[in-house]
């Protein structure tokens, strides 16, 4: 039986950020076949069926399985609020599916600021976020853009 594990992402506030600042790697894996599956099932998407068939997609000429773009990025999207916090508001979010996931890969998550800033009275956060694969090779480089409050009496 699938045991699904949630998490209350963390009080942060803009003053906790700062430029260059690395956020603990987030490990997923090793993935499988069904967890394709049940992104899926979820989104009602069965349509390419490389995603989840061994024979469709060695004869689409692919060495395999490859698990969705999207599946991905929704973990990526999902570590980069946890990261953020449970005040930030998603602003932006934005990636690319560069190389491939396939079924026993690790997906290592990572995330960057890359600025903290006040803009037009808006405390911001942008961030670079990306996924590694057990080679080390970047298979998803992305950005988020977040807009976070200040820490109630200003302080840190």
């Amino acid at each position: 039986m699938l045991k699904v594990r949630t998490v209350e992402p963390e009080e942060r506030w803009f003053e906790d950020f700062h430029e260059g600042q690395e956020f603990p790697v987030i490990t997923r894996g090793p993935m499988m076949v069904g967890h394709q599956v049940r992104w899926a099932g979820a989104c009602d998407n069965y349509e390419s069926e490389f995603h989840h068939d061994e024979y469709v997609a060695r004869a689409q000429g692919l060495p395999g399985i490859i698990l969705s773009g999207p599946l991905m990025a929704s973990y990526l999207l999902t570590a980069v609020t946890q990261w953020l916090g449970r005040h930030a508001r998603l602003v932006r979010f934005f990636d690319q599916n560069r190389g491939p996931t396939m079924p026993r890969d690790m997906a290592h998550l990572h995330g960057r600021v890359r600025r903290a800033y006040e803009q037009d009275g808006r405390c911001l956060v942008e961030l670079e976020c990306w996924i590694t694969n057990q080679r080390g090779e970047v298979t998803t480089p992305g950005s988020a853009l977040a807009e976070l409050p200040r820490r109630p009496g200003g302080g840190r």
